[in-house]
């Protein structure tokens, strides 16, 4: 019966990451089966990888027991008075842009698994769009691939992988003159994330107020 179960779930799995895939390719902004597939996921030796990483950090695992901004908003007039040059400042401008999800709207955001999980979910949703300003990815496709690249190189993400690869099948059917633009920006994001501290763990809201470039060099970045 176990065997069966995890044999019902590995193929569920398939079902909503493959036609999600699909869906992305012609409609970049539909992340929804791929989450659905990803839930089924959980249990795949590679998603506890990925989830061994995050934990083993000292600073992750100190957000995760302490569950640091759990439930919090972010301010958004706040930061849009700070000084042009701050994190803050470009955080809230780089969400302002039309083609960004707004943090409230991602996937997911209301469904249950595990307490921890669930914590890191919350805050990787809120932190992917600040890793987007601080490694400058742009918030386009291009910009998408490069910060998944920085995160397999970081943590070994499977969704991250997996969203490469559909990234790489979108481009050949639809953009392949854009090909060497792709491999140039996956190729970055692989090799900054190699060199580059673990970044999950950082309390970004304790530097909004700092100059972006300031912030960059305290968490060892060297942006794009």
């Amino acid at each position: 019966m176990l065997k069966l179960k995890k044999f019902y779930r590995f193929i569920s799995a398939c079902f909503f990451l493959i036609t999600g895939g699909v869906i992305l390719i012609f409609n970049k902004k539909n992340y929804k089966p791929i989450y659905r597939g990803f839930r089924y996921f959980l249990e795949h030796r590679s998603y506890q990888i990925s989830l061994s990483i995050l934990k083993s950090d000292p600073q992750t695992r100190a957000l995760i027991d302490s569950r640091y901004q759990e439930g919090k908003g972010v301010n958004w007039d706040q930061l849009k008075a700070l000084p042009p040059d701050t994190l803050g400042y470009q955080f809230a401008k780089f969400m302002n842009n039309p083609e960004v999800t707004p943090i409230e709207k991602l996937p997911e955001s209301e469904q249950q698994i595990d307490p921890d999980i669930d914590y890191l979910r919350q805050r990787i949703r809120l932190v992917h769009d600040i890793h987007h300003v601080v490694c400058a990815y742009p918030a386009d496709e291009l910009g998408e691939m490069g910060i998944s690249a920085f995160y397999v190189a970081q943590i070994n993400s499977p969704l991250n992988s997996m969203l490469l690869a559909f990234g790489l099948i979108k481009c050949t059917i639809k953009m392949p003159e854009r090909l060497p633009e792709l491999m140039n920006i996956i190729t970055h994001g692989w090799q900054l994330g190699l060199k580059t501290p673990n970044i999950f763990g950082i309390k970004w809201e304790e530097m909004w107020h700092l100059p972006l470039k300031e912030v960059q060099k305290n968490v060892g970045i060297e942006a794009a």
